[in-house]
């Protein structure tokens, strides 16, 4: 099993040109030499990472060559150190020109991003082990189009989002099809919660929630991997939506393809809390068998609609320091050899990216 962490271009890189105003992030592209380095001191041999699309063609059609040199540079880099490369080509973030077409309800935006990965995948494809070819398309049009985080920044939009979304299952089918012509092996990543309900009402809702599994799952079947995020369940109490770190609940899936758990993690600075969860899903990832285990986040860095206040990290950034948490100094040798510890579940509230209650 290939032990990892993940960026991503928005959250951590420092800078985007993309549709959403720049974050600092943890200015990974400025200090990836010093991080990559302090990733393999802590035993990782995999590093989820991504490309942005908004700095290869920020202007429609027209490629920007120091992107892509850049973007080389760096991968090389990460496969200098021995590292396997997860490399997401879309997560959550456009070039801008794609509003002006409507986004990605668009049937043309669909094509230029499908040209787009042909491009990454001729440019940069002999430094990518696994191209993920985008990032949660579940999670991204809920954020864009119900809870209004995302551009278009839709609420209740169903109808739109439907539309987005099978625009984006389109494109991920044509591109797998571009990238594995280049001898690279494909998949992109769900964002897998199970929902649960007692109430014979929400229990309907629960059913319908949970049929998109079933519908991703088909999709990992033309991939070679079916790469899951995984953190908590969904379950209905009293009328709302809660959630629950429970990590035996990983071992419910029936993966079509080899399984790949492209993020886990838990949202405190309780390391205690941390370990706890750490040790549990330990024992799950030897139950499981994944090919890698790639956990959320690497750095510390910006979380989507909330701000720097959610702490993932193995390693924290202090100004521009990077500090090893505890969690990161046992990280690996847990993950080989977890002590014993119980499979408990842990209650996150409504909202499980803050600390969990």
């Amino acid at each position: 099993m290939q032990i990892g962490a993940a960026v991503s271009p928005y959250q951590h890189f420092g800078f985007c040109r993309c549709d959403l105003p720049d974050e600092p992030g943890a200015h990974h592209l400025l200090f990836y030499e010093e991080d990559l380095d302090l990733a393999r001191r802590l035993g990782l041999d995999a590093f989820r990472t991504g490309v942005e699309w908004a700095l290869v063609e920020t202007r429609e059609g027209e490629y920007n060559r120091e992107s892509i040199r850049l973007f080389s540079d760096y991968l090389a880099s990460i496969k200098r150190r021995g590292l396997k490369t997860w490399v997401s080509l879309h997560h959550f973030t456009n070039p801008r020109w794609v509003w002006k077409h409507g986004g990605w309800e668009s049937r043309h935006v669909a094509r230029r991003f499908v040209q787009y990965v042909e491009l990454v995948a001729r440019e940069l494809g002999g430094l990518i082990d696994v191209a993920l070819l985008f990032n949660e398309p579940n999670m991204y049009t809920f954020l864009a189009y119900i809870r209004g985080d995302l551009p278009p920044y839709g609420f209740l939009s169903p109808r739109h989002m439907r539309r987005a979304l099978e625009n984006i299952k389109r494109a991920i089918l044509e591109a797998r099809d571009v990238v594995k012509s280049y001898g690279v092996a494909v998949s992109f990543t769900h964002s897998y919660t199970k929902i649960e309900s007692r109430n014979i009402v929400f229990k309907a809702v629960s059913f319908f929630l949970n049929r998109q599994h079933i519908e991703y799952m088909q999709m990992f079947k033309e991939m070679d991997y079916t790469s899951l995020n995984y953190y908590v369940v969904g379950r209905y109490e009293d009328l709302a939506l809660r959630f629950i770190y429970r990590p035996a609940a990983l071992l419910e899936v029936k993966s079509p393809t080899p399984l790949a758990v492209t993020e886990f993690g838990i949202a405190t600075r309780d390391e205690r809390t941390r370990y706890s969860y750490l040790c549990a899903m330990a024992h799950v990832l030897k139950r499981a068998k994944p090919v890698a285990a790639i956990w959320w986040s690497f750095l510390h860095g910006y979380e989507w609609g909330l701000g720097y206040q959610p702490f993932f990290a193995l390693v924290d950034v202090v100004g521009t320091r990077r500090v090893p948490t505890e969690l990161a100094k046992k990280f690996r040798q847990t993950l080989e050899n977890p002590p014993e510890c119980p499979l408990e579940e842990r209650n996150a509230g409504l909202e499980w990216r803050w600390e969990p209650l």
